[in-house]
């Protein structure tokens, strides 16, 4: 009957103790990535720069968060050269751009409204999601040949405390794409 005990007791203090680190990276924060995941691919073609936009980050809480980075998860032959928030734009839409060739991508910075949408970009070290608020995360990524990545991580701060969310819009650059990765 101790053991029993002593295990509970264990586990209780485990629990409160994984719980309880709230100025410790975690994934327990306001900002949310939303649950979608996809698998995209894009044809190798040596180095190549593109956008990425699936991802909307959106804030939960009454008070803004503060973003603070963004990494690539398991990249492999592939890396961030610029990550940029916008806000969502007017009249609202959830459409993210996508995986498009080039970054910037032309559709914001030249065409419809001469880039005014694109001149509301924040740079994302330092951007701020307001609260019950959300916002494209634009990435400009670089490849070179066959490469992949898993998602992102995007680290903030809200109220004082650090927290972490994972994206989970992955990306593959095959000389081919469809049939098995």
């Amino acid at each position: 009957m101790k053991s029993h005990h002593f295990v509970a007791v264990l586990a209780a203090i485990i629990l409160v103790a994984a719980s309880g680190c709230s100025n410790t990276p975690g994934h327990n924060g306001p900002l949310s990535a939303g649950d979608e995941s996809s698998s995209t691919c894009a044809p190798e073609a040596g180095e190549s720069v593109f956008t990425f936009g699936l991802d909307w980050l959106a804030n939960g809480s009454d008070s803004s968060v503060t973003v603070t980075g963004v990494e690539l998860i398991d990249a492999e032959n592939m890396e961030i050269i610029e990550a940029v928030l916008l806000p969502e734009p007017d009249p609202p839409t959830r459409m993210g751009i996508g995986l498009v060739d080039d970054y910037p991508p032309t559709d914001y910075t030249e065409h419809s409204d001469g880039g005014a949408y694109w001149d509301l970009r924040e740079i994302v070290e330092g951007a701020t999601v307001e609260g019950h608020e959300s916002s494209n995360l634009l990435m400009g990524i670089m490849a070179n040949g066959q490469a992949s990545m898993e998602g992102a991580v995007i680290s903030y701060e809200h109220e004082g405390d650090s927290y972490r969310v994972e994206t989970k819009n992955r990306i593959r650059v095959r000389t081919q794409c469809g049939g098995v990765d």
